[in-house]
């Protein structure tokens, strides 16, 4: 089945941390439940991830690998996420795109 990679940039006002953190576990259990789901997690600030790895990250977006039939499948599963349905994500910065991994996934 094909693989998706999905890159999900958070909008970046100052309510956007508020909008994910109110639906994030509805997100992560929605996640959790998907049987396509082969990678999947935040994506961090760079200076927190790596100048600072003792501080709290802040979250700026999402990245995802999806196993799904087709493309369809794949938009049908981003626009049914929590994330997408509550404004977290940039609608306009997200992109989906066919992945190929070397290594099985």
């Amino acid at each position: 089945m094909p693989l998706f990679a999905v890159y999900a940039p958070d909008y970046t006002d100052e309510d956007a941390i508020n909008r994910r953190l109110a639906v994030r576990e509805t997100h992560l259990a929605r996640s959790k439940a998907n049987p396509g789901r082969k990678l999947g997690g935040a994506m961090v600030t760079p200076n927190d991830a790596l100048d600072k790895p003792d501080q709290p990250r802040e979250m700026v977006g999402s990245l995802m690998v999806w196993e799904c039939t087709n493309y369809a499948e794949a938009l049908e599963r981003l626009h049914g996420d929590p994330y997408w349905i509550n404004n977290v994500w940039d609608k306009e910065k997200t992109l989906i795109t066919p992945f190929v991994s070397p290594v099985p996934m």
